[in-house]
């Protein structure tokens, strides 16, 4: 071999070696950044997509919509997993939580709500039940799966201002998978927490404190299914819990818990919104207070059925009129294309262990204990109270036994909606087929004239161990357990 076949033969192999080693970098490089792009997707679902990595500033003032959006999309996209917000103040309209997210706020952070309605947008928007079209809201979802929001931060409506279109705190429409956990819920323009078709919720050790506008409700369930909430302290201008079914989707398996209720309206409430099913809802080990339209509220005007409800080991402080169910035939629509329905019904309500104190202010002139009222062919079904023992402050005269009671069937429900004071001071009850009276005491602070129980249209009343009623219309079939041989 010559010297020129030599020199070209070790050229050769120097720039194979060249082209094998920087094949070799390349695959090193790409391979590197790949396994990078998995690390840091993986801190990211491990809990480190912070949302000021995306441009959120919180300092109180400037817009942060748009960098805790891109967070939240950005987790989504790339699998899910937590969105967090550090220690600051983020102003911000609506975001929405997408699938697979939960929106974790650090004590010491907090989601502020723009005072301007024009930085929000609505999610699956409705009519409620004062003809109020409602849907805007801070934090938003639309039929997301596995989402939550937890953390020991705020997250705050900023609701002062607003008038006609208000924003809800938080409006979770559609959603299955659910968790709120440790969050304090604060100010909302409108009502609190909403779920709207949901299913599977869970919700403990929350605060919600909403007193900044009116219709300041806490947690509203609308048409959800298996919705669990164990101790949480409300304090609401407006009520602190209540049931609602805007469409025919039922409100059902529904459990609360532990829970501290206060609110110038109504603490548990059913309606006014009923135009579907309520049904296996059970309260128990609560305590409701200076409650002003109410203690527990169970209402079908919308031609909703309420079957199977249970209150048990309630105690009211400063509340008036502690038990309130009505059947009505106001026959509201709350959608487009809904039709007005026919009248619905009341039936296998359980109320026991119940202790209240009524307040002695209230929107009645003289209190009344229990108040049952159905409509002429639309009786409620049965209804049983048992081991209820209330503390009333009286101030009826005995003329206010002969009281005329109107019949209002389409009215809005509420407790002063038929006069400012009742024939009884401890139960008043109308077109109801069954009550089951049991263990019942009414304690009064002061002398009231009227009698203890008054039925008007009730087919049968079984007492025991508690005031016998009287009849202010054809009386019914009776049973004086307490006198009876065999009871």
């Amino acid at each position: 071999m010559d010297r020129r076949c030599k020199v070209a033969l070790r050229k050769d192999f120097w720039i194979n070696i060249i082209l094998i080693a920087t094949l070799v970098i390349l695959v090193l490089v790409v391979f590197w950044s790949v396994q990078g792009g998995y690390h840091k997707a993986s801190s990211l679902h491990s809990g480190d997509c912070t949302i000021t990595r995306f441009g959120a500033v919180g300092n109180g003032v400037k817009l942060d919509t748009t960098a805790i959006q891109n967070a939240i999309n950005y987790c989504h996209r790339h699998g899910g997993g937590v969105v967090n917000v550090p220690p600051g103040t983020y102003l911000t309209g609506t975001i929405v939580l997408k699938s697979n997210v939960t929106l974790h706020v650090e004590k010491g952070a907090e989601i502020r709500g723009s005072p301007d309605i024009h930085d929000y947008f609505k999610v699956d928007p409705f009519i409620d039940g004062d003809g109020q079209p409602f849907g805007y809201c801070l934090v938003g979802a639309d039929h997301a799966t596995d989402i939550g929001i937890d953390g020991h931060g705020i997250i705050d409506g900023n609701g002062y201002g607003f008038s006609g279109n208000r924003p809800f705190l938080i409006r979770l429409a559609g959603c299955s998978g659910v968790q709120v956990h440790n969050i304090h819920l604060r100010q909302s323009a409108a009502w609190g927490l909403n779920l709207y078709q949901s299913l599977n919720v869970h919700i403990s050790h929350i605060h919600i404190y909403n007193h900044a506008n009116y219709n300041n409700d806490g947690i509203d369930i609308d048409s959800s299914q298996m919705v669990f909430i164990r101790r949480c302290h409300i304090n609401s201008e407006d009520d602190s819990i209540c049931m609602k079914t805007t469409t025919r989707m039922p409100c059902s398996h529904i459990r609360v818990k532990d829970c501290t209720l206060q609110s110038l309206c109504a603490a548990f409430k059913f309606g006014s919104e009923s135009r579907g099913t309520f049904t296996d809802i059970h309260c128990t080990d609560c305590k409701f207070i200076n409650c002003r339209l109410g203690g527990i509220k169970i209402m079908s005007v919308d031609g909703g059925h309420i079957n199977n409800i249970r209150f048990d080991h309630i105690q009211m402080f400063n509340v008036d009129v502690p038990i309130f169910i009505r059947l009505g035939g106001r026959l509201s629509t709350f959608h487009p294309g809904q039709k007005p329905l026919t009248p619905g019904n009341i039936t296998n309500v359980v109320i026991r262990n119940v202790t209240a104190t009524v307040a002695p202010e209230s929107r009645l002139l003289f209190p009344t204990g229990i108040v049952l009222s159905g409509i002429p062919h639309h009786q409620i079904g049965h209804i049983a109270l048992e081991n209820i023992h209330l503390t009333l402050s009286g101030g009826g005269t005995a003329s206010d036994e002969d009281v005329y009671v109107p019949e209002r069937i389409k009215a809005f429900p509420d407790i002063d909606m038929f006069s400012l004071y009742y024939p009884a001071y401890g139960m008043f009850a109308r077109y109801v087929k069954s009550i089951y009276f049991e263990n019942v005491t009414f304690k009064l602070t002061h002398p009231d004239l009227r009698p203890p129980v008054v039925c008007e249209h009730v087919n049968l009343i079984h007492w025991q161990n508690a005031p016998a009623p009287v009849f202010l219309h054809p009386a019914p079939r009776m049973v004086d357990a307490s006198t009876a041989a065999n009871p």
